[in-house]
């Protein structure tokens, strides 16, 4: 038996969930051992997050939308009439998601699980079911805010480590960003490379001819609908969900199970097939990042099925949706897909050094950009070398010396660049020079700019900045502010800062949660010549 069924899962989630409703939406909410009430048919919301890495599996919590809208007004200050837009209520479902997901995240790599989350889903409709495909364990809770119910869901499924992005989690994995290549990530075609796994899989897998067709909307597949869903984390974070007609589902399990259509029953089977399609997909887009250096690793797939549904992937930077045909039937797929600021950061960075910042720079003009840089460097090596015939000969040139002491901004400069090259001091009597005679004293060999500067370093204060989280607030809230408010931040576990030390970004990290305390991860350290133009020389 897997050490995952021992895991306390629902006292987690129930933590969890208590104390984000109070501290977000200022709603008293309590475990119910009662069953909630049917409410299939009403209008609701889901939100979700996956889990991926030596850990897979997902957490959702559903609500109907007349809570959620409720649960909107109150985090804004307002009358649940004057909540207009789902806008903001999808996006305070999918906090409230990604904080309790993150703290069982944690709770999961203090437990020897480590894994990564995916960006939040949500799900809208009236007639919908959903359910994580090959879970080990799976729980269900019911909260309870006066006549409201919150459902809660949590399927957990452990997997060994491939050595291809399931170890992400775990230390190991951390700090590769080295490997990674910009110019391979800024060529993958994704498109491309969705299309023809789409179309390979049904022909491969499932003897089904597809041909790529114009775009088409839900309203095209008629009937009951099935959605088969595989999420991503890491470097490359996403979704990708393939919609697929329940009759024609029903016909391509037949083939690829070599029965019958009519031997096909419930969601079992169907669920299955459309799953495996899924993870196929991802396979193939994990493989893609892979390639260009960027580590992540695939959630299990997840199946929804129904008549009236929406399914959105939020905090996306691209989203695609393809289109297929098979004689009268329509598939569709949907790809959203966003690299995490770091790596893109990573990436800005070799290329303002070593490549053009973009298409239109010609050769040349990156070929002068990088001679432009190795002059600053050269600059800055040669200043912080005194010249051998200005070497200090008497006491009395050396007290003078000090009048001149550079400011204490420049030896920090001085100091820094000396750490991307250390010169070589001369150990020996300097070369003769025109006017000096033959078998003169040989000169004292200067000390390193670390043996003169580094204790003045330690002495300057520096002022440590992170930002912590952001807040939307209505005017007239802003308006009562005063000595004591309170601002409740917005922050999404595993979201990039900036670190600063005297307004000069010196390195960058991500938001972790521990124990229900928040913290600072540092993940990368901004390269030196970064930090020396920070100093403005």
């Amino acid at each position: 038996m897997s050490d995952i069924e021992n895991f306390d899962i629902r006292g987690s989630i129930t933590d969890s969930i208590i104390d984000v409703f109070e501290t977000m939406v200022s709603m008293e909410v309590e475990l119910s051992d009662s069953e909630p009430p049917d409410i299939s048919g009403t209008k609701r919301m889901l939100a979700a997050v996956n889990f991926a890495g030596s850990v897979a599996g997902i957490f959702n919590i559903q609500v109907t939308s007349e809570l959620a809208c409720l649960m909107t007004a109150n985090m804004l200050d307002m009358e649940p009439e004057e909540v207009e837009d789902d806008a903001e209520t999808k996006d305070l479902l999918a906090e409230i998601s990604n904080i309790v997901g993150g703290n069982l995240k944690s709770a999961l790599s203090d437990g020897g699980h480590p894994c990564v989350l995916s960006t939040p889903s949500i799900i809208c409709g009236a007639d919908f079911t959903t359910k994580s495909l090959e879970m080990e364990r799976f729980e269900r809770f019911a909260f309870k805010h006066q006549q409201h119910y919150i459902l809660a869901e949590v399927g957990l499924k452990t997997q060994q480590a491939s050595g291809d992005g399931d170890a992400i989690g775990t230390t190991d994995a951390q700090g590769q960003l080295g490997n990674i290549d910009a110019e391979k990530i800024n060529k993958l075609d994704l498109n491309a490379r969705v299309s023809e796994s789409v179309i390979d899989v049904f022909d491969t897998m499932l003897s089904t001819k597809l041909e790529i067709a114009d775009s088409v909307t839900d309203e095209n597949i008629e009937g009951v609908r099935n959605v088969g869903t595989v999420s991503f984390a890491g470097d490359a974070t996403g979704m990708v969900s393939i919609h697929v007609a329940h009759d024609f589902l029903r016909q391509i399990t037949a083939v690829m199970l070599e029965k019958e259509v009519e031997e096909i029953e419930g969601d079992d089977e169907t669920g299955d097939t459309l799953g495996e399609i899924g993870n196929i997909i991802g396979g193939n887009l994990k493989s893609a990042f892979s390639d260009a250096g960027l580590t992540c690793a695939l959630s299990t797939p997840s199946f929804t099925t129904g008549t009236d549904f929406k399914i959105e992937a939020l905090n996306m930077e691209k989203y695609e949706r393809f289109a297929f045909r098979c004689d009268e039937n329509v598939i569709f797929v949907e790809m959203g897909t966003k690299i995490s600021e770091p790596v893109q950061a990573d990436s800005q960075q070799g290329k303002d050094i070593h490549s053009p910042a973009g298409d239109d720079v010609t050769q040349e003009e990156a070929n002068q950009t990088q001679q432009e840089v190795k002059g600053e460097e050269k600059a800055v090596e040669t200043d912080s070398i005194p010249d051998a015939a200005e070497q200090p000969q008497t006491s009395l040139e050396s007290d003078a010396s000090q009048a001149d002491k550079p400011e204490p901004s420049e030896i920090a400069a001085e100091s820094i660049e000396s750490e991307v090259k250390t010169p070589q001091l001369p150990k020996t009597s300097t070369p003769s020079h025109e006017g000096k005679k033959q078998g003169s004293p040989a000169k004292p060999a200067s000390k390193t700019p670390e043996d003169v500067d580094l204790d003045l370093l330690l002495d300057i204060p520096l002022e440590i900045k992170v930002e912590l989280g952001r807040a939307k607030i209505p005017i007239h809230t802003l308006l009562k502010f005063g000595p004591g408010s309170a601002v409740k931040l917005l922050k999404l576990e595993g979201e990039p800062v900036d670190i600063l030390a005297n307004e000069t970004l010196i390195a960058r990290g991500e938001v972790v949660v521990q124990n229900q305390k928040y913290g600072i991860r540092v993940i990368e350290i901004t390269s030196r010549m970064d930090r020396i133009r920070g100093f403005g020389i």
